[in-house]
């Protein structure tokens, strides 16, 4: 369980369609054994539904990646805008265990009905990170890598063509000259 769980038993004592809500603040949160994001603030929203509460979660928050472009660590933001419903496991009245959802992957609150909502925060920002990071200093460059071995030096674009596609090189040339 992370730090940002919610006491929701009171809510689950309520009609469907209840609410309550909050604002948070998290200085850092584990994603994985590398990656750490920092810096969350948002806010949640939770509503009362028939199997829990529905977690309306708006956040954002820095994560540390290595740009695969320069080598270079760079700060991502990351926004996140979630809906996902949180199963109570125990009735909170009776203490009676309750069926489990017949959804895939579901997200579950605590035997004491506590949302830990960072959970849910972790995975989505798993998901929502680029897979090739790059860094702003390189983002709108379409090519920013030079060929550096030897025997280039010197030679100009037209040099490095495959031999093989100096007939495509030269009717891209008049397409798009015409």
């Amino acid at each position: 369980m992370t730090t940002l769980a919610f006491n929701v038993a009171q809510l689950l004592r309520e009609e469907i369609g209840a609410q309550r809500a909050y604002e948070f603040s998290e200085a850092a949160l584990p994603l994985d054994d590398t990656l750490v994001l920092r810096d969350i603030d948002g806010h949640v929203r939770f509503l009362r539904s028939a199997t829990g509460v529905v977690a309306r979660i708006t956040c954002s928050a820095v994560v540390r990646l290595v740009c695969v472009r320069s080598l270079e660590e760079f700060d991502q933001p990351v926004a996140l805008t979630i809906n996902e419903e949180m199963h109570s496991v125990v009735d909170v009245v009776t203490g009676v265990s309750l069926p489990k959802p017949v959804e895939e992957d579901p997200f579950f609150l605590t035997l004491a009905h506590m949302a830990d909502i960072g959970t849910i925060i972790r995975e989505y920002t798993l998901l929502e990170l680029p897979l090739n990071p790059i860094c702003e200093a390189y983002r709108d460059c379409p090519v920013c890598y030079t060929v550096q071995s030897d025997g280039m030096d010197g030679e100009t674009d037209d040099d490095l063509i495959d031999k093989r596609f100096e007939a495509l090189k030269a009717w891209s040339d008049t397409s798009s000259s015409g």
